[in-house]
């Protein structure tokens, strides 16, 4: 979460937000209070201007697999690492969730299929085997952060999990006992969403500086052109469009999983794009 005086950003993991926690900090001003992290209700006091960032859900999964074959990011850590971790959890910063994600462990008998997934960043027949076991039950419980145990994941993916436990208010995701329908969630996401403006990653900077606009904040059209020029941070090594690692049945999974993000942002699958 980057804190300044007029703006807070809830960095939603994959989404362009280490790039965009650079920016801002070089804008702006003002620090990162820890990382992927939910709000303090205490920053709600004040008028800021709360920011998250979003991105297609067919490419978010793929950058997600991507960064994994560089052997980086937490999912890839959860997955492949075996036994049950207590550091890095935030219990400082976050111990209802930290506690959450704990309790979300197991010891990882999966590894070695999951790792046999993160061989080939060019492999698309393993991209889709590991999107397939996202996507089963089977495996959730691998992930940790509580996401096998919460009342979304009947319904919907990891990517839309996310999204509701850090730009929603509202009761918490873990509740093993309790239902929720789709129509349900989507309501609760209107209700409960606090983001004043999102970031779509394939429109970075320039939803940025318009966010920036709306806080009072007027970014040079000369130093917006040299943003505009600079390469992106924390990028994984993959080389290919979405369109090349999904067919027809795993774009569908999305499609299926991720309907929530789909339908607020009006995301369509690669095989309907121009």
């Amino acid at each position: 979460m980057f804190v300044s005086d007029r703006i807070v950003f809830l960095e939603l993991h994959k989404t362009g937000c280490t790039h965009i926690r650079h920016l801002l900090k070089e804008l702006v001003g003002g620090d990162l209070v820890g990382k992927h992290n939910k709000v303090d209700p205490r920053l709600f006091a004040k008028d800021r201007l709360f920011l998250g960032s979003v991105r297609d859900p067919w490419d978010w999964y793929v950058s997600l697999w991507a960064y994994g074959c560089d052997h980086k990011g937490s999912i890839f850590a959860s997955v492949v690492k075996g036994g049950i971790k207590l550091k890095g959890l935030g219990w400082r910063s976050s111990p209802l969730s930290a506690l959450r994600e704990l309790l979300g462990s197991r010891p990882r008998s999966n590894a070695e299929k999951w790792q046999r997934t993160y061989q080939d960043v060019n492999d698309a027949a393993a991209f889709r085997d590991w999107l397939h076991m996202m996507h089963d039950r089977e495996f959730w419980s691998d992930f940790g952060e509580g996401y096998g145990q919460s009342r979304i994941s009947n319904i919907a993916g990891l990517f839309t999990y996310r999204y509701i436990n850090l730009f929603c208010r509202g009761e918490e995701l873990l509740d093993p006992d309790a239902t929720m329908t789709f129509d349900q969630l989507v309501e609760r996401e209107k209700s409960g969403c606090f983001i004043n403006h999102f970031i779509r990653n394939e429109n970075l900077e320039t939803d940025l500086f318009a966010a920036l606009e709306r806080s009072g904040v007027e970014v040079a059209p000369e130093k917006k052109s040299e943003i505009l020029s600079r390469s992106r941070t924390n990028t994984s090594s993959r080389k290919h469009g979405p369109d090349y690692y999904y067919d027809a049945d795993s774009e569908n999974v999305v499609a299926a999983r991720e309907r929530l993000i789909t339908g607020k942002f009006g995301y369509v699958p690669p095989s309907l794009r121009p």
